[in-house]
């Protein structure tokens, strides 16, 4: 018998011995680079077609955790001093080769080690790179370090005029003679150490700021944020010991959330004329009063959300009574088998006197079923004489809170055009066939109100 030997042909129209890669253009190679960490594109060059293109990058990403796994297996009992003088002769060692003159992003982060910058040559190592990433006039500085308080970044950094985008997680700030960041739009400061005479000379000195984030649980006493350009806020205080006076003509939208026990916590809107949308994640425990001057210092924003949190905060006053309010979209996340959460929506519904659409999100805490009803005193006659839609996200289950809220709402809102309920996959046939049968029920104060079921 002859063997047969079958021979692969190239089909019409291509080239069997057809090398993509080679005929791949440099600029695409470095393009498909500059998405990976710096340490697997340096591994490219490798390959013959790679070669040193990884020098032309224009990002460079460290991350010494990503280091740590990828240079050092397991099992080596390696110490931390080790694998960071390691981690450091390879930032030196690419950064003599980049080849660039400009770059547009450079990643640096020593998160979660806790090397502590007592060598004074890690610390000059440190400064050397960022001065590095500052001289080739990078656009985006992300440093995410572990809490070190004896580096000291560079002022390079804070008169730069290539920055558009800084992060500063877990270090230290420190009073500059001067800051003038002309190009920078966005600035995020996470666990940043310093005091609040130097973030406010930070703010101050990014004339063109568009977004603004905060994240610190260690400032204390005054934090000035007066910015005219910047549209959105990011607020998150964890040492509620604080005043925060805002002066941001044209800021849109601001996010807010306060944990821990009140002490002296105070927002002092100044200037927050042009705010559309606000989102209350969370709020200190505390006094009541001051839950109100929070309130009617924002009684004119269009878009509020309000997180399980928040209302679960505002939940401990025993008299709830808030002051009137401009809101004309309210977006609420209570949890439904909690009575007091479900007294607060219905309390900041009588305030919102100007409310056109109301949002509610469906959370338990509970597995009991039915949970959840409202007093009797408290379902009394309720104006909402703006209120056209209501939607109920991700209804699944049956709760007397629920229902009692959905009629206040058909029985008050006389201008109502729709109530429209959205089931999750765990709806069973019978919950949502008794829900359809309560609400139908419910008496109507608009001839035009439809409920939807979706």
């Amino acid at each position: 018998m002859q063997s047969r030997t079958k021979k692969l042909i190239p089909s019409e129209g291509t080239n069997g011995s057809e090398d993509r890669l080679s005929e791949m253009p440099d600029h695409l190679i470095v393009h498909i680079l500059s998405f990976m960490p710096t340490l697997h594109a340096v591994k490219t060059m490798l390959l013959r077609r790679f070669g040193n293109l990884w020098t032309l990058v224009p990002t460079l990403t460290f991350d010494l955790e990503e280091y740590d796994q990828v240079i050092w297996p397991e099992e080596e009992d390696e110490t931390i001093h080790e694998v960071f003088s390691s981690f450091a002769r390879f930032i030196r060692k690419v950064l003599m080769l980049h080849k660039r003159h400009t770059i547009d992003s450079f990643h640096l982060s020593m998160k979660p080690f806790d090397v502590e910058f007592k060598d004074p040559k890690l610390i000059d190592d440190v400064q050397m790179w960022l001065r590095f990433a500052i001289d080739r006039q990078v656009k985006d500085l992300n440093l995410s370090f572990n809490g070190y308080d004896d580096l000291v970044l560079p002022h390079s950094i804070f008169m730069s005029q290539s920055l558009i985008t800084l992060t500063l997680h877990g270090c230290m700030l420190e009073h500059q003679p001067n800051v003038h960041m002309g190009t920078l739009r966005e600035l995020s400061l996470v666990n940043v150490k310093g005091s609040g005479q130097v973030f406010n000379q930070l703010i101050l000195g990014c004339p063109s700021l568009r977004e603004l984030n905060i994240n610190i649980s260690n400032l204390s006493h005054v934090l000035n944020i007066t910015s005219p350009s910047v549209s959105k806020l990011c607020l998150e205080i964890y040492h509620p010991d604080l005043c925060i006076t805002l002066s941001c003509p044209n800021m849109k939208n601001l996010d807010i959330l306060v944990c821990g026990i009140i002490q002296s916590f105070m927002v002092d809107a100044i200037d927050v004329s042009s705010l559309q949308k606000m989102n209350v994640k969370g709020l200190p425990t505390g006094s009541l009063s001051l839950f109100k001057t929070f309130l009617r210092q924002f009684r004119n924003v269009e878009v509020v959300t309000w997180s399980c949190h928040a209302l679960e905060t505002l939940s401990w006053g025993r008299k709830i009574k808030f002051p009137r309010t401009k809101w004309k979209r309210l977006v609420l996340r209570p949890l439904w088998d909690d009575n007091r959460c479900v007294q607060v929506i219905l309390e900041l519904l009588k305030s919102s006197v100007k409310l056109e659409e109301l949002i509610l999100h469906n959370y338990f805490s509970h597995d009991d079923q039915g949970y959840g009803c409202i007093e009797s005193s408290t379902t009394s006659t309720y104006v909402m004489p703006l209120l056209k839609k209501v939607t109920i996200h991700r209804y699944g289950r049956f709760s007397k809170a629920q229902l009692q809220v959905v009629e206040i709402v058909l029985q008050n809102a006389i201008l109502l055009e729709q109530l429209v309920i959205h089931g999750n996959r765990n709806l069973t046939a019978v919950n949502e066939l008794n829900f359809v049968k309560q609400v139908s029920k419910f008496r109507r104060a608009s001839a035009n109100a439809t409920v939807i079921f979706d």
